[in-house]
């Protein structure tokens, strides 16, 4: 939600704030007194191109600021959007989106970051719908409202299968597309011979190098490893003072504590049985070593071989023996697939069609439910246009085709009639800024569970309705509040009524300057408010108490 709205220096606004609430929060005021101020700034913030008139006359320079709360679904899209271009976003705090501009020049700013125009027209498709003579109406985009589509109908789980599916075909058809240019010409091919001969004729195994290594280190230090074997084992087993004999000479002292019934005695030759046990593994460990040691000079001859022929593919084909085990089994792939070219491009081709055919039967499904769902969703709309005003309305979703893509076969478009006779064309071509925002509050009010964008922004929505059709937008108004942030500039007294949180915009005269000024309404003056927007006598008065008493 919106938390404030700061202006300075933007058409007649000399500088105010203002602080909505949540739910449905009205704008009112005189004709001209600026209320489209309001819209303005939102524009402006959402990524809308600044005119030359809207900087304040002799103050150089224009600034707007917003800060929002986000959450949900929209806060992670929004966490997503900032992520590309480098900017850290988290729900715990607020969004602050800014903009500065002079005659010449825009600066533009998200929570203090400077960024570009796209980037705040980015996030005004996550945030924030305007439906009004400056529209910012993500619903009028084909692609939205195909993803609206969708989610009325709860078609998240098939829409995803497409998507994976189509996902494997593409990566099918790249691999089939890569298949002949990655083909090893002669000369590589020729080359790929010669190395994989070279490196069969020496057939390492994993590993082989580490354990040659340390064999060889050991045979070069022969008679220095022996003397150390020879010494320790005399140190340990092989002497009247080793260590073993002087560890049972121990064993036999702590066995008389056990004779003598000594508490933990038990535990005493447990463990000297322990360190006796570790010498002894010890002694064997060594006499194994000595194995390995005692090479005749033919064997130490061919130990070296060895290891210079590892050494050399490593320097070849490496750094690592792994390096060189996978140069070869990559070459030997290359040249199967060359001697097998014909049936590994039919193998390719086979994968590609059964894809295909696998993500174009999940679209048709999907375009099957889609429709389906699309007949109820165009009466809901039809039924929700009617209590608006548009008795006799028409509202459907027209159906093309497009390739099979990761949304589907489908391309939709929300066609809208406002009278009998009259042809249905594309809602986004709709002239009238009073019709396109009713048709938008009814969409809005059907989509009001399924819809991500947290706030709303109606301008013009009750042009040339009234009576009761009035008092029916006030409350589907209000009832949207419950869902989203509503900010609506009216001039009915029947929406106004129905706001949670009322404000006016006047006009004045301050230092021979004309200055804008929004305040929020308490209840008298809301009151108030209401009469003159009634007529302003004593009736206006009494009908504006009774409308406010309705809420």
């Amino acid at each position: 939600m919106i938390e404030w709205l700061d202006i300075k220096n933007l058409a007649l606004v000399e500088k105010t704030e203002v602080e909505f609430a949540p739910g449905f929060n009205v704008i009112t005021g005189e004709t001209g007194a600026g209320k489209t101020v309001i819209m303005s700034a939102l524009t402006l913030l959402l990524g809308g191109r600044a005119g030359k008139n809207l900087v304040r006359k002799n103050t150089g320079k224009c600034e707007i600021s917003v800060s929002l709360r986000i959450s949900g679904g929209a806060a992670a899209k929004v966490a997503e959007l900032l992520a590309e271009v480098g900017i850290d976003f988290s729900p715990d705090s607020p969004l602050l989106l800014r903009r500065s501009i002079t005659e010449s020049t825009s600066r533009n700013y998200v929570n203090d970051t400077p960024v570009a125009l796209r980037t705040l027209s980015a996030l005004g498709d996550v945030l924030i719908d305007v439906h009004g003579p400056h529209e910012h109406q993500s619903l009028l985009k084909n692609s939205i409202q195909l993803d609206i589509l969708d989610d009325f109908g709860s078609l998240s789980g098939e829409r995803a299968k497409v998507a994976e599916l189509h996902q494997k075909l593409v990566e099918t058809e790249q691999a089939l597309n890569d298949f002949g240019s990655k083909l090893p010409s002669n000369a590589e091919a020729e080359h790929l011979r010669f190395l994989l001969n070279e490196i069969r004729s020496v057939n390492p195994e994993p590993d082989e190098d580490a354990v040659i290594t340390e064999r060889h280190k050991l045979a070069a230090n022969a008679k220095e490893v022996m003397e150390t074997i020879v010494n320790s084992a005399e140190i340990l087993d092989e002497s009247d003072s080793s260590v073993i004999n002087q560890l049972m000479e121990l064993r036999r002292e702590l066995g008389s504590l056990e004779r003598l019934g000594l508490r933990n005695s038990e535990d005493f030759l447990t463990a000297c049985d322990a360190l006796i046990n570790s010498t002894r593994e010890l002694t064997m460990d060594l006499d194994g070593l000595s194995d390995g040691v005692d090479l005749d000079e033919a064997d130490f001859n061919r130990l070296e071989e060895r290891l210079t022929a590892l050494q050399t593919l490593k320097r070849k084909y490496g750094p690592t023996l792994s390096d060189v085990l996978a140069t070869a089994e990559d070459a030997e792939r290359k040249l199967d697939d060359l001697a097998n070219q014909a049936e590994r491009a039919k193998e390719l081709e086979r994968a590609v069609e059964s894809a295909g055919k696998k993500h174009l039967a999940v679209c048709r499904t999907l375009s099957k439910k889609r429709r389906a769902v699309s007949a109820r969703f165009a009466d809901a709309v039809t039924a929700e246009l009617k209590k608006l005003g548009f008795l006799k309305a028409g509202f459907s979703v027209e159906f093309n085709p497009r390739p099979p893509s990761p949304s589907g076969i489908d391309a939709v478009e929300w066609m809208f009639a406002a009278n009998p006779g009259e042809s249905s064309n594309p809602l986004k071509e709709v002239a009238s800024g009073g019709e396109i925002s009713r048709v938008m509050l009814a969409l809005k009010t059907v989509l009001a569970e399924s819809d991500s964008v947290p706030i709303l922004v109606f301008d013009e929505i009750d042009v040339n309705i009234g009576g009761e059709t009035a008092a029916v937008v006030g409350r589907e108004l209000r009832g949207l509040g419950e869902k989203h942030q509503l900010i609506c500039i009216s001039h009915l007294p029947q929406v106004a009524a129905a706001a949670d949180s009322h404000f006016k915009v006047e006009k004045e005269v301050r230092k021979k300057r004309t200055c804008t000024e929004i305040t929020l309404l308490d209840h008298a003056k809301r009151q108030a408010e209401l009469a003159r927007m009634l007529g302003g006598d004593k009736a206006a008065a009494k009908h504006a108490a009774e409308l406010l008493k309705n809420f």
